[in-house]
């Protein structure tokens, strides 16, 4: 696997974007401390801006850190027949985080909000040891499953949890009070400079496999903020619960990046051409346009 950074350019007025999907030859961007999901044309041209949070809490400019939703994944998925997109909240901290947007692009992007407050709670008592919290950084859909990445960059535990798609659907929609079954796996991702690299993005690449980004920088804990690293790109393969994984680098030189989010553009033959957003923790964000070549 190579990896080849092909373009960066400056997203205006789009804080801390941390996650990008493509739909209908548009971009679909949110911020973790906006409470609006973005749409781009493919020249990056501002179509049209969806509130995700009701009136009173809506902001134009960046909500700050301890208010913050925290919408770091989102994934679009066919649910009842039609496209929905999922937004989540990170659940980093319980309640103020624990949110689910749900938009409806067939539907004139109609907005719906849910609690995952109760769902996330069964993923913290069960599966994120003692002393270290929740942290969903990624989503994927494909036909039947939803994959829900959480960032592991201080446990070391990245783990993805695979839900029936259609069983979760039953439960946000509140056709079901049951939390729906899962399986969880842990993906031991590389390092830079001795610190471990954590997931922070997620696409369907195939019927077997996901693309993923995993980003690093030097923080004591899971909220706080660091020095950027880098960011490496890579595709796990379901069947074998094998990873590949490259850095994201230039000219020999590793590119300081941290990518949020990272979804697959178009595919020719062996070569995949990817979108990615970056957050650079306070100055402005970009997307990065990558050629994975396998």
């Amino acid at each position: 696997m190579t990896l080849k950074l092909l373009s960066r350019q400056i997203l205006l007025n789009i804080p801390s974007a941390s996650g990008i999907e493509i739909y209908n030859h548009n971009y679909y961007i949110i911020g973790d401390d906006s409470a609006w999901l973005f749409i781009l044309d493919n020249t990056l041209n501002l179509v049209e801006k969806i509130p995700l949070l009701k009136k009173e809490k809506l902001s134009e400019t960046a909500i700050e850190k301890k208010k913050k939703p925290d919408f770091e994944a989102m994934t679009f998925a066919r649910a009842d027949n039609e496209e929905v997109l999922f937004i989540f909240g990170s659940g980093s901290k319980p309640i103020k985080r624990d949110k689910l947007v749900i938009v409806f692009p067939e539907k004139q992007h109609t907005v719906e909000r849910f609690s995952l407050e109760e769902f996330y709670n069964v993923l913290r008592e069960k599966e994120i040891g003692e002393g270290h919290k929740l942290n969903i950084e990624a989503a994927a859909a494909d036909n039947n499953k939803l994959y829900l990445f959480h960032r592991g960059n201080i446990s070391g535990k990245n783990l993805v949890f695979t839900f029936p798609l259609y069983d979760f659907a039953d439960y946000v929609f509140e056709r079901t009070k049951n939390v729906p079954d899962y399986t969880v796996t842990n993906y031991v991702l590389p390092y830079l400079n001795g610190i471990a690299a954590g997931f922070s993005g997620a696409s369907i690449l195939d019927e077997k496999r996901i693309l993923f980004s995993a980003s690093v920088e030097n923080t004591a804990n899971e909220i706080d903020d660091g020095a950027i690293l880098g960011s490496f790109i890579g595709i796990i393969n379901q069947q074998e619960k094998t990873v590949g994984c490259e850095v994201i680098s230039q000219n020999n030189q590793i590119v300081p990046v941290k990518i949020e989010s990272v979804c697959l553009k178009q595919t020719t033959g062996n070569i995949h051409t990817l979108l990615a957003v970056t957050d650079s923790d306070g100055g402005a964000s970009e997307v990065l346009e990558i050629e994975l070549t396998e």
